[in-house]
């Protein structure tokens, strides 16, 4: 091997005496020279000087090449396998920081950017190492299919490598990237040895007869035509099945990061980000806000659960134009252009502190009114409860307690069942590119018509689903004494309604319900043709859930407007 690897003439005469050689030495080099073929330059010359003396000619280069494919074939699967297992480590590691791990900040990050990359290299590497052992006969064209898929792979790695480290904001899936470049060149390395050492094997090829099934011929990488196993065709289709998925996932992690680079150069916040203190936590968050105030009130809009401040904009730009209002628009966290996300809302004060303290940093005076669109509202009502400069709530469409985040119906509790397809949704979805647009697009009536595209942006980010997850999270770990409606002095019957006790005092409450939500009957309208309780599916299981849920909203709104404010005349009836 010294020789080899020093300087020589191409072709040098080496001159061994076995009979110096001691141990396993002795029979070492015999046996590595006699594979090499006489093709690759190496060809084994008659003694001259005596018996006990070899002669070999070597071309050197060839030679290293040979050494190269040998260490390949040798080293290589042991590499994949180390690989996968570094992939399955990353894998569970962000899986328990994505969903389980609480106390941790995340400032325009995610764990499930590097949960994703881990997922994918072991996935590509688990694939890669099950094929070469199951593999007996590794035919020229999946060795092909390999090469290139581990080219692509790397190409790939490369790409999420320079996108996420251009974003700034996840450094550890930047690094990950190296994983899948690694596991990519590994692969091609060993699929050119294996092909290499396909070429020098005997061209006469044989399998077990009892493993042969008539009509199933391949073409082996000699150019002979062999007949294939059934076992083996199945392990094809499954591996091509699976390697096709992977890179289906794979391609979206690249494009999601792709999309992330975009987005961080491209939509800049249009306020400011604030930093606040939450229980001994730094918290940042973005506010917008505008106008002169002329109206000597402040009007602050809280979007909807999974929403953003530019759902909110028109409404605010309106009042703030129109009326001389100022009005402030803000994203609750991990949403929008907030960058912080903290994981584990128990150890925080509840939306409205947060608001307060948000409104105070950014130097805003009351008195103040807060309009909330579905969970926003709770937001407001916090908001309402904390502070004493609130003159007045706004709920637009929104059911605090009575549905709860991750619940499918009114007065349902939310389920283990649904957190887990959150995890599921959030891996899948959220780690790819490619539901942008089609989640989160508000439609071509969306006004400012300028904020279409933020909103299809903020929508596609990986952040949205995470936040998504934990918001029903802590809902379904929230114990009764902690909701809205205990604080509040209200009280709750077996059906999920709550009774409010006038706490609010000195607060004007406007509940503006969504027809949509209470009002399940047919007017032949156009808009009967989304609803699901017209025509012959009126007397359907779902019509008739919708039917009673929407009994129940319309109730709850009428209770929200007569109990919440102690001001409101006859609020008991």
């Amino acid at each position: 091997f010294f020789c080899l690897f020093s300087p020589m003439p191409s072709n040098a005469l080496l001159v061994f005496d076995r009979t110096q050689m001691k141990g396993p030495t002795r029979n070492l080099y015999p046996t590595f020279f006699d594979e090499i073929p006489a093709s690759e330059g190496v060809s084994s010359r008659p003694p001259e000087i005596g018996s006990n003396v070899n002669h070999i000619e070597i071309n050197n280069n060839k030679g290293k090449q040979d050494i190269k494919r040998k260490a390949a074939l040798q080293f290589g699967p042991s590499g994949i396998a180390l690989l996968a297992l570094i992939g399955f480590g990353v894998l569970a590691a962000f899986f328990y920081f994505a969903f389980y791990a609480k106390g941790t900040r995340y400032d325009y990050s995610c764990p499930l950017s590097s949960m994703s990359m881990g997922l994918a290299a072991m996935w590509f590497d688990s694939l890669l190492f099950g094929w070469w052992l199951l593999c007996k006969r590794k035919s020229k064209m999946m060795l092909q299919v390999w090469s290139f898929l581990g080219a692509l792979f790397a190409v790939e790695g490369l790409l999420a490598l320079i996108a996420y480290a251009v974003a700034k904001n996840e450094k550890y899936a930047a690094g990950l990237g190296l994983l899948w470049i690694c596991s990519g060149v590994l692969c091609a390395m060993m699929c050119a040895a294996q092909k290499k050492a396909n070429t020098n094997e005997p061209t006469e090829v044989q399998q077990p007869s009892d493993k042969i099934e008539e009509g199933s011929e391949a073409t082996a990488s000699n150019g002979k035509r062999v007949r294939c196993s059934k076992t083996q065709f199945w392990l094809n289709f499954i591996e091509i099945f699976l390697l096709a998925w992977l890179f289906v996932f794979s391609t979206g992690i690249v494009v999601q990061a792709a999309f992330t680079v975009y987005d961080t150069l491209t939509i800049p916040p249009p306020g400011k980000i604030y930093s606040i203190d939450a229980n001994g936590v730094e918290l940042k968050l973005h506010l917008h806000c505008f106008g002169n105030g002329m109206g000597n009130k402040t009007v602050v809009f809280a979007h909807g659960g999974g929403s953003n401040s530019a759902a909110m904009l028109a409404l605010a730009e309106e009042l703030a134009g129109q009326h001389g209002v100022r009005a402030c628009v803000y994203d609750r966290l991990g949403y929008g252009f907030s960058p912080s996300f903290y994981t584990g809302a128990e150890q925080l004060p509840n939306s409205g502190v947060i608001l307060s303290r948000l409104l105070e940093e950014a130097g805003e005076e009351g008195p103040f009114v807060c309009a909330g669109h579905s969970a926003g509202a709770e937001s407001c009502l916090w908001f309402a409860h904390e502070r004493p400069d609130v003159e007045g709530v706004a709920m637009m469409d929104g059911y605090p307690d009575l549905i709860r985040a991750g619940a499918t119906r009114p007065g349902v509790k939310p389920s283990s069942p649904m957190l887990y397809s959150l995890q599921g949704i959030a891996m899948v979805a959220g780690a790819t590119g490619f539901t942008r647009g089609a989640v989160g697009n508000p439609g071509s009536s969306f006004v400012p018509a300028a904020e279409k595209d933020t909103m299809i942006a903020l929508y596609g980010q990986i952040r949205f689903w995470f936040a998504q997850y934990w918001d029903v999270k802590a809902d379904f770990d929230k114990s009764e004494e902690q909701r809205l409606y205990r604080s509040l002095g209200g009280t709750m019957d077996e059906e999920g309604i709550v009774r409010y006790g006038g706490e609010l005092k000195g607060v004007k409450v406007l509940v503006l319900p969504a027809a949509a939500t209470t009002n399940k009957t047919c007017d032949g309208s156009d808009k009967d043709k989304n609803w699901h309780c017209c025509g012959q599916a009126v007397n359907s299981t779902r019509c008739q859930n919708e039917i009673t849920d929407s009994e129940k909203y319309r109730r709850q709104a009428l209770l929200y407007a007569s109990t919440l404010s102690s001001d409101v005349p006859g609020r008991n009836s």
